[in-house]
């Protein structure tokens, strides 16, 4: 294996308005007077009436400070009304994940005033986590607690424990945003894994609104674990152990920013340590020692400091639309059908500790249309490195998700998505099964560097408001799809049934389960046709 990797390029957006198209603002738009925040409980007074268990929720739930949801608006008193601005606060603050509800007011005053009434409504965010998957034989589940909203601040932090089939991990965890009532934010978990260490940081002043000018982020990863690499067709698993350290930096200016579309222009630096050892271990011992004896030629990339520079465009043109009943249970959900395009290049020079000089050209494209009650999103994204030598390592991904809601309280979902890699690490192949990909399959059915995944829905959300708690709802699916290797024969399976849907109308978030029965045909699948399949419900 190659020490040069796929080089790829996060580019930094606004968070992503069934109502769709732009507002148009009117020729002399009237003036902002008042601005009135108010903040809500879990529960309101006449839900907490004679109910103790919601008065208790309540009282031992701290409500949103008002400066928390003040620090997202995008206008101010004395200014000229803008809808857009208006309708993007309201998004911002859905996608800041404290609430279960925005809502966003204006009222004519009639003397070319208005006022603008800004509600949210928090949402449970003490979280005493118990999650479980299962698929086939495969059972995941975690065990923990996380706050994210510490004392109405909007920060968060966590402690969780989680047993997946290949590892377990104590996971620590904490986010804070906004902090002093600035853009800045800071970020990080720390994973202690039965067979490694793992941990990421991220701190900067990331974009948050169309007409943000400027934006940094510095972001790492550090950690030494095992990684494997998962060959079902052949019944074996590879290990291989992993030492990295990455730390980058992205800063970037939008010469253009507003309402009406921005574009964004950045450079980035990126330096790297990594090293992968071929692991003579068994992949079930999670003894750790990393004292084993290597024989000759099992260090499949030396330990190497990489270093890369890159720059980085992103244009987009905003559209929205506000959808209900898409894939939870009677709330506001943001689509973002913006038009947007992006461009980064990398150099890696030689002298940078690679092989031979490489440049890392990409892009990333997205577009989107809706109509009424339905809407048609495609993105997309290529990239790679060359040297002189030619492609080195690289990737391309096609998605498109398309959705109609034709009768009331259910949509019609169709989701496809297409990707190759080249040159892939070991360990970072595509991996379906266990809730990624077709459903009905267990961990690592279909691993390769091809994959292939179309799932079709019909989600109906029958009983969205059960004593004011919960919702439930039933599903059919058809899924069809798999990942292979590009030197051995395509390796393809699907699956059809039907499922249980149920959410909670108190939490952040759609927060939707999912219980499903399939029946399973194609590869795969071994020697049983039907699986019983529960976990988080899927959001396309």
């Amino acid at each position: 294996m190659r020490r040069t990797s796929a080089l790829l390029a996060v580019l930094t957006i606004a968070p992503m308005a069934w109502t769709t198209g732009q507002e148009v603002v009117p020729a002399d738009p009237p003036t902002i007077g008042r601005i009135v925040i108010r903040t809500h409980n879990i529960f309101d007074s006449t839900e907490t009436r004679g109910n103790v268990l919601f008065g208790l929720a309540n009282a031992i739930h701290f409500t949103t400070r008002p400066s928390v949801v003040r620090h997202e608006l995008l206008f101010q008193e004395g200014e000229p009304y803008d809808e857009q601005k208006i309708a993007e606060t309201a998004r911002n603050l859905r996608a800041r994940g404290l609430f279960r509800d925005v809502q966003v007011r204006v009222q004519d005053n009639g003397d070319g005033t208005v006022d603008v009434f800004v509600d949210t409504y928090d949402g449970w965010s003490t979280q005493l986590i118990l999650n479980a998957s299962f698929t086939d034989t495969e059972l995941s589940w975690a065990f923990g607690a996380r706050e994210t909203n510490v004392l109405g601040t909007g920060a968060s932090a966590g402690v969780v424990y989680r047993d997946e089939p290949d590892r377990s991990a104590l996971q620590v965890n904490a986010f804070a945003d906004r902090i002093r009532g600035s853009r800045l934010m800071i970020g990080g978990f720390w994973d202690n894994l039965s067979d490694g260490d793992f941990g990421v940081w991220n701190i900067g002043q990331p974009f948050r609104a169309f007409g943000d000018r400027s934006g940094f982020m510095l972001s790492g990863r550090a950690g030494r674990q095992r990684v494997l690499q998962f060959q079902p067709d052949r019944d074996s698993t590879n290990v291989f152990l992993r030492r990295l350290f990455r730390q980058r930096g992205e800063l970037a200016f939008a010469p253009v920013a507003g309402s009406g579309g921005y574009v964004r222009i950045g450079i980035a630096a990126e330096i790297r340590r990594e090293e992968f050892i071929f692991d003579s271990q068994r992949p079930d011992d999670d003894s750790l020692g990393f004292d084993f004896t290597l024989d000759p030629g099992t260090v499949m990339v030396p330990d190497t400091v990489t270093g890369t520079v890159g720059v980085l465009v992103e244009a987009t043109k905003p559209r929205f639309m506000v959808a209900r009943y898409y894939s939870g249970f009677g709330r506001d959900e943001d689509i973002d059908l913006s038009t947007r395009v992006g461009f980064f290049g990398w150099l890696a020079p030689r002298g940078f500790g690679y092989e031979a000089t490489g440049v890392g050209p990409g892009v990333v494209v997205q577009t989107g249309v809706g109509v009424d009650r339905a809407f048609l999103l495609v993105r997309g994204e290529a990239n790679g490195l060359f040297t002189s030598a030619g492609l080195d390592s690289g990737q391309v991904a096609v998605q498109l998700t398309a959705a109609a809601q034709v009768l009331p309280k259910s949509s019609t979902v169709l989701h496809v998505e297409w990707a190759e890699r080249r040159g892939t690490p070991p360990g970072f192949e595509y991996d379906f099964g266990h809730g990624r990909g077709p459903r009905s399959f267990g961990p690592h059915a279909f691993v390769g560097d091809r994959a292939v995944w179309v799932a079709l829905e019909q989600r109906a959300f029958v009983f969205d408001n059960i004593l004011g708690l919960m919702g439930i709802g039933f599903t059919g699916f058809l899924d069809y799809g798999g990942a292979w290797y590009a030197d051995r024969p395509r390796r393809l399976g699907g699956d059809v049934g039907l499922g249980l849907r149920f959410g909670s109308l108190r939490s952040i978030g759609n927060n939707t389960g999912r219980f499903d029965v399939g029946y399973r045909f194609g590869e795969g699948w071994g020697t049983k046709r039907w699986a019983v399949s529960f976990g988080s419900g899927f959001a396309f």
